[in-house]
């Protein structure tokens, strides 16, 4: 716009300069048109452009002292193949009686035909920056030795001003920056004002046709105002803005979109603050309402207002305005809207604070916006109740998602898994571009049909690298923290994260992912992990750290180890169990452990399980990369306590301090039906349980033979058979 005043004000200037020069001509009743080479020499010496005048210079002198122009050309002089603008008509007239009172009252200014040609070269360059004059230096110098007499100058030869009307019909702008390759055209434009007094009002109205073609777009303006001008106090109003935008093009598929824009405008460069109150905005069905305050306007423009939006229908906008939404899980989500905030911002930045958003019955409050436009630079902090997140994502499959049917003891299937996916899983792309600071506090989150209360979340991202220094809340009756980061900057992208579960119900957390159910208990976890790539099969095989757990109140489910037990203790005492032991799941009152982490594996050595009647101690490893284990627990009997023990199962002082072994070994997803008795190792148990009967009774006839006649000779004996 700078552009285009700057160039119109020159089209201006040298329109005055020929006035003048006609008027001068005038004045000695000669014919201006015989003058034109001194005209163009002029404009040339004074404005550094090259005139053209094809068209004669009509002239009247009185009772109007008037001129008329046709087919005038302007060029810069450097280059004048290439017209900057053209003027087709240009016609004024000044009353002469007035003048003598030191008035000026003109008639119609008309313009018709106009043209600006507007051109950035590749190197950067305006046409129009070499138009005016150019020896700035020699100018300051002849204003500073004239400054003496100019204010005594001026004080004498201050004059009234008034315009009947000004008229600009049928103009163009048409702007190329051949850096961007950005074209941009204003044509059919149209300009008409009333009377221009000094601190009266007069209507103006404006027609254009403005078209973009990156991208595509065309954009008809209509506005209808009534302005004030007052430039001694340098104040220009406008009251009653109506400007109606109609939109079509690339942006709006095609579409044609209508926006209307009303309120008061005032520009006051005396406190170089700009405003715009009593606004009404309207898009489609939307509407809001507000007003806008710029302040600064010589140096770094500041914007403060606000803004309110009343309830809307989010979808049909959308749609209206040429965009698809995808499809969401609930078909009215986005349907109810509405939105207030104050304005906060300048030209590279704005901010919405005191934000209160609505949103299908769901209420969001805080400061949300950008600090840096060009480095999309988030910052949020925000703070809600109750969000259902699922309503805004895709609906599922038939027959897909939760069932909450999952069966327990994992899968019976020997087949192999499928391998881990090497798909990308994270756009390191756009995480690397990422530039946030912010804080949001739900009060209940639902995601994949899981109630997250509270909800809690704080970000940071700058320079490629993400943490995520806060994401806790309650879910499945207990609560989770958790805190990591990922570095784009590496290669390859390096993973890092921390996280704590406490009290969380596992077999609830099972069942409601529809995972078949191993575990029942109370969870408590501690993970400090990290990681490498961005693929499921990179992050398996790349896993290191540790963690620890404890599970109380639980059960083992899918596997009777008490039965498995039993078992085990018949076949050493080398009898048959009368009856089934214990029911289909494993209760134990704690199960605990800590693991270790190698590229993937999973290894443990202390692991510890309080069964009802046994103690177990485990160890072993679980390979992520093959989705493997290979786990042995070795169960400490304590004895059977039930009212009327099984005689097969009976534990006596031969079994004490014996572990008896259990063994895991398969797939991850069959890992509970996996587990079974040791056989190798029941059999040396058994075979160690014969030698040490065949032992005792032996002491017992050496005791029977000797006994307290010749003690040394009877431990001798006694310490043979033990060897």
């Amino acid at each position: 716009m700078k552009s285009v005043a700057k160039v119109l004000g020159l089209v201006v200037g040298a329109v005055a300069l020929l006035l003048i020069a006609a008027l001068f001509f005038l004045t000695r009743l000669f014919d201006p048109n015989d003058y034109k080479d001194d005209i163009r020499a002029a404009a040339r010496e004074q404005g550094n452009v090259e005139l053209t005048l094809d068209g004669d210079i009509g002239w009247s002198l009185f009772p109007w002292l008037g001129m008329e122009l046709k087919d005038v050309g302007v060029a810069p002089v450097d280059n004048p193949a290439q017209p900057l603008a053209k003027v087709g008509t240009l016609g004024l007239g000044v009353k002469v009686l007035p003048l003598l009172r030191q008035q000026v009252r003109m008639s119609d200014v008309i313009l018709d035909d106009v043209q600006l040609q507007l051109v950035r070269n590749d190197q950067g360059v305006g046409n129009w920056e070499t138009v005016g004059p150019q020896d700035s230096a020699g100018a300051a110098e002849g204003d500073a030795g004239s400054g003496a007499e100019q204010p005594e100058d001026t004080a004498g030869s201050s004059f009234d001003i008034t315009i009947e009307s000004v008229q600009v019909t049928n103009a163009s702008v048409h702007y190329e920056d051949r850096q961007s390759g950005q074209i941009l055209s204003l044509d059919e434009a149209n300009l008409t004002t009333g009377a221009l007094i000094p601190g009266e009002p007069f209507d103006v109205s404006f027609l254009g046709l403005l078209t973009l073609d990156q991208p595509a777009m065309r954009v008809r303006m209509d506005l209808n105002t009534v302005a004030t001008l007052q430039p001694d106090e340098q104040r220009y109003l406008l009251s009653g803005v109506d400007l109606k935008v109609d939109a079509s093009g690339e942006p709006f598929s095609g579409r044609a979109v209508n926006l209307q824009l009303q309120g008061d405008g005032l520009v006051d460069l005396a406190e170089q603050v700009a405003e715009l109150t009593q606004l009404r905005l309207s898009l489609a069905d939307m509407r809001a309402t507000g007003q806008l305050k710029l302040s600064q306007l010589d140096t770094e423009p500041q914007l403060a207002g606000r803004l309110d939006v009343a309830a809307f229908d989010a979808r049909d906008l959308l749609r209206d305005i040429g965009q698809t939404l995808p499809d969401m899980a609930d078909p009215g989500a986005l349907s109810s809207v509405a939105l207030s905030a104050n304005l906060e911002g300048g030209a590279s930045s704005l901010m919405l604070n005191d934000l209160q958003l609505a949103l299908d019955g769901f209420a969001l409050q805080g400061s949300l916006g950008l600090a840096d436009f060009e480095r999309q630079a988030l910052r949020f902090d925000l703070a809600g109740d109750t969000l259902n997140l699922d309503n805004y994502l895709p609906p599922s499959a038939e027959g897909e998602g939760s069932s909450g049917s999952a069966g327990s003891g994992g899968s019976r299937s020997q087949s192999a898994p499928e391998p881990w996916s090497d798909d990308a899983i994270l756009p390191l792309e756009a995480l690397a571009r990422l530039d946030v600071d912010g804080k949001l506090a739900l009060q209940q989150v639902t995601l994949t049909g899981q109630d997250i209360k509270p909800f809690n979340l704080a970000v940071k991202a700058r320079d490629g690298v993400v943490r995520l220094t806060q994401l806790d809340g309650g879910i499945f009756g207990g609560t989770f923290a958790a805190s990591g980061s990922i570095d784009t900057r590496k290669t390859p992208v390096s993973s890092a994260l921390k996280a704590q579960l406490q009290k969380i119900d596992s077999a609830a957390a099972q069942q409601a992912y529809d995972i078949p159910q191993q575990v029942r208990g109370l969870l408590d976890m501690n993970l400090d992990v990290t990681a490498g790539g961005n693929s499921l099969r990179r992050w398996m095989g790349s896993l290191n750290g540790g963690a620890s757990f404890k599970v109380e109140d639980g059960a083992l489910l899918g596997v009777n180890l008490e039965q498995q037990v039993c078992r085990a203790i018949a076949l050493a005492n080398r009898k048959s169990l009368s009856s089934e032991h214990g029911s289909d799941n494993t209760p134990f009152e704690q199960l605990d452990g800590s693991f270790t982490i190698r590229n993937g594996v999973v290894s443990n050595s202390n692991l510890v399980v309080d069964l009802p009647g046994l103690a177990g101690k485990g160890r072993g490893e679980i390979n992520l990369p093959e989705q493997r284990l290979d786990y042995r627990v070795g169960l400490l009997l304590k004895g059977d306590r039930s009212e009327m023990p099984d005689e097969a199962c009976q534990i006596n002082e031969r079994y004490a301090d014996i572990e008896w072994p259990i063994r895991c070994q398969g797939y991850l997803h069959n890992a509970g039906s996996s587990c079974g008795v040791d056989t190798e190792e029941v059999g040396k148990i058994a075979a160690r349980l014969v030698g040490n009967e065949v032992q005792r009774k032996l002491e017992e006839r050496i005791d029977d033979s000797l006994g307290d006649k010749a003690p040394e000779l009877r431990d001798a004996i006694k310490g043979l058979f033990s060897r």
